[in-house]
């Protein structure tokens, strides 16, 4: 929406209304893993473990509340009984609480595991934790023979007879229904929320699950001409905890983003359900796939997947937005119908001290894929970006995404982002694979598919299809930004009393952006460049802007540096901007 000053408030944001239904209820963090829910009984070898852990010679350990401040160093294992356990120093080893909840304060690191028996973890999101988290609600039942901890596990002539253990099998199983969102609030399904059970066995090599859901749309009209209604089911075994291996497969019947690595999905969803702006595009995607990953750590996985599925185009709906409700959507561009076969190798390395507030570390996702199919009807694409008629169809297709965090002070952070991918041989990509960069994930100082003709945003030509897809065979990014903590109190003084009304703490941001997207199979086309050459430097779109970030929100300005011309863009994002 165009203001009638020169400043364009573009808003990038999360969406609200999918937290009211969490995608599972398991505690929410990055590394921690609740193992078993409340009403089971605490398995065996977990009792063992706690009790070895507990009595062992090297192990620090306390019986009461137990408190380790900032600027503690405490070398090798803590374990303590009946707790509360609240950590904002360093431990150096595993930490262990029995019937006991953990507070982590900013800043508190530990180098091992964090194993919880019959408790709680809360501020894991503050914390650095070098190992796993494991979190068992049910509580330790045990006695104290001097100073050792003995677990009660029972009479084990009783509980090995095989009807004790088929009337455990329910127990042991985490089964329940599940109402959860299938994905983001959009503009061609409103908010896909699935519905159905999920059976989890946990087999302490691993783990078991199997899921089946409906999915419903609440954008659907429910006729038996629309597709209202699609389904998800999900079965894998993991072997191992922190290292092993997952195998599964799955069926499905989804709306699926053409981009989904420029926005989260929750800063897209709230983009749309709020402002009336969707700043992706989708189709329809049914199939089955089958997959298997191998695991380093929990940050470290390798991941061969092969699919065969179906592509289609999705039509724009008119879901709810609570502002310009009454305007019309963004056409969603009509996509290739096709049937293909996909193979993809994924590899993930995260050493970030921290998914949300990372200030060192690496991130890499590197994704290869192969795919092979029969294009049954092509979608709409500007002239010479690629023949037109269908047929069969053969790419690969390569994507990068590397970023290095670096701390160069104690309140500053320099950190650094670089995003190639696209077309590496083959027939030219299907527009599900295509890829464009613009909008406030890549280049915010240019508007959401806002270019003319000869646009190196989305490789638009002389003509702009409806909706405007991104068409760009390959695309290279590079985002750079310095961060600084930033304090902010508000106080007054009264009868000689300084008395603080308000505090934030946050960081301002400096950043600068470059990328641009362009083709390899378009001969003709000024956009086209050889398959072994890139673009000059001076061709990229570029930007500078600043900001201020409060973890969960942040509000930014930006201005185009290589199109003067371009009015400054007002965004606000979600946690960071990467």
């Amino acid at each position: 929406m165009r203001r009638a000053t020169s400043i364009r408030a573009r808003i990038g944001a999360a969406a609200l209304v999918l937290a009211a239904l969490p995608a599972s209820p398991l505690p929410l963090g990055a590394q921690v893993r609740d193992t078993l829910p409340t009403i089971m009984r605490l398995p065996a070898d977990v009792a063992r473990e706690v009790a070895g852990l507990f009595n062992a010679t090297t192990t620090l350990r306390a019986t009461d509340q137990t408190e380790i401040p900032a600027g503690r160093d405490v070398q090798g294992d803590v374990a303590v009984l009946n707790g509360p356990v609240i950590i904002a120093g360093h431990v150096a080893g595993r930490v262990l609480a029995i019937n006991a909840d953990v507070l982590l304060r900013r800043g508190a690191r530990i180098d091992g595991d964090l194993l919880v028996v019959g408790g709680e973890v809360e501020g894991a999101e503050f914390a650095t934790i070098g190992g796993e988290i494991r979190v068992y609600h049910p509580p330790l039942r045990y006695t104290m023979e001097g100073d050792l901890l003995v677990p009660q596990l029972g009479a084990p002539e009783v509980a090995d007879q095989w009807w004790r253990r088929f009337e455990r099998l329910g127990r042991d199983n985490a089964n329940r229904l599940e109402i959860a969102t299938a994905g983001v609030y959009n503009r061609v399904e409103g908010l896909p929320v699935r519905i159905g059970p999920v059976l989890y066995r946990d087999q302490g090599w691993g783990h078991i699950r199997f899921s089946a859901n409906a999915i419903v749309r609440t954008a659907s009209s429910f006729s038996s001409s629309t597709p209202d209604v699609g389904h998800t089911v999900l079965g894998e075994v993991r072997i191992g905890r922190q290292f092993g291996a997952t195998v599964g497969g799955r069926l499905y019947d989804q709306v699926e983003g053409v981009e989904t690595w420029q926005l989260s999905n929750a800063e897209v969803g709230l983009a749309t359900f709020l402002f009336h702006r969707d700043y992706r595009d989708y189709y329809g995607r049914h199939g089955g796939q089958l997959f298997a990953a191998l695991r380093a750590t929990e940050n470290a996985d390798l991941t061969l997947s092969y699919g065969d599925e179906r592509w289609s185009s999705r039509e724009t709906r008119d879901p709810l937005a609570l502002f310009d409700n009454g305007l019309a959507w963004r056409p969603n561009p009509a996509m290739d119908a096709a049937r293909f076969h996909v193979a993809n190798l994924t590899l993930r390395i995260d050493t970030r001290n921290d998914t949300f507030n990372p200030w060192a570390g690496w991130y890499l996702l590197a994704d290869y894929e192969r795919g092979t199919g029969a294009i049954d009807l092509a979608g709409v694409t500007s002239p010479g970006v690629r023949p037109l008629a269908g047929g069969m169809t053969r790419y690969q297709r390569a994507f990068f995404d590397v970023r290095r965090y670096n701390r160069i002070s104690p309140s500053s952070a320099l950190n650094l982002r670089m995003v190639l991918g696209g077309w590496v041989s083959g027939d030219p990509l299907p527009l599900e694979r295509r890829l464009s960069i613009d909008g406030p994930g890549t280049v915010p100082g240019f508007d959401f598919r806002s270019g003319g003709a000869d646009d190196v945003g989305t490789c638009t030509t002389a003509v702009a299809p409806a909706g405007r897809p991104a068409q760009c065979e390959r695309v290279g990014l590079a985002q750079l930004e310095y961060r600084s903590d930033l304090r902010i109190s508000l106080s007054d003084v009264r009868q000689g009393e300084r008395r603080t009304r308000f505090r934030a703490d946050g960081a301002w941001i400096f950043f600068a952006d470059a990328g641009r997207g362009w083709l390899v199979n378009a001969p003709g086309t000024p956009l086209n460049y050889g398959r072994r050459d890139f673009p000059p430097l001076s061709t990229y779109r570029t930007d500078l802007g600043a900001g201020l970030d409060f973890d969960v929100l942040g509000i930014y300005a930006a201005k185009a540096l290589s199109v003067p011309r371009e009015p400054l863009n007002v965004f606000l994002r979600v946690r960071h901007r990467f």
